[in-house]
């Protein structure tokens, strides 16, 4: 598959189930996706990989962001939170590290992370594994970070779920370039 090929049929894969890349899998991956563009060469990134065991602490780390944002979550609703992080045998969890720099400020550093994120997941998806990007409140809670040994100016840009597709995702529709691309002319 070419690159043209692996981006136009990216797709989310949500039902994910064992097994999960291998460590030579994932130092391909990463080492590809470290290739993202970079202003400063400032490498602001942090990847964090969570297997095994460790799945089960970051379920409990993620259901105790729930209970610190709704106090009087019940207990299928934090049953639930703390379930999320067992969804996929790999949990990437990509963080920006972002430097002070007078080169690049934290946007693009950021958004350098984000790069990083966008090319593991076509990396993966290109080794035949399954992924989806998700995000949500959890994923913004400071506390949660803490919980996870992050710095104070780390920031989760999100979390990778990894596995084999369980079922074949849909399709789900294409934009239509039309719709955003705008020749400017002044």
């Amino acid at each position: 598959m070419n690159a043209m090929e692996l981006l136009a049929s990216r797709r989310s894969v949500s039902k994910l189930k064992e097994p999960g890349p291998d460590d030579a899998v994932i130092d391909r991956v990463v080492r590809a996706a470290l290739r993202a563009p970079d202003h400063g060469a400032l490498r602001p990134w942090k990847v964090l990989l969570v297997r095994g065991e460790g799945r089960a602490k970051l379920g409990a780390a993620m259901e105790a962001s729930l209970v610190r944002r709704s106090p009087s979550a019940s207990s299928d609703e934090r049953e639930k939170e703390r379930s999320k992080a067992l969804r996929a045998p790999l949990v990437v969890v990509m963080v920006a590290a972002t430097k002070a720099s007078p080169k690049a400020p934290a946007i693009e550093q950021l958004l350098s992370a984000g790069c990083v994120m966008h090319g593991l997941l076509l990396g993966l998806q290109a080794e035949g594994f399954g992924a989806v990007w998700k995000t949500g409140a959890t994923v913004y809670d400071r506390a949660f970070a803490e919980a996870l040994g992050l710095a104070a100016s780390d920031q989760i840009v999100g979390l990778l779920y990894v596995g084999t597709a369980a079922e074949e995702p849909p399709q789900g529709a294409r934009p239509e370039p039309s719709a955003f691309v705008i020749d400017w002319n002044g």
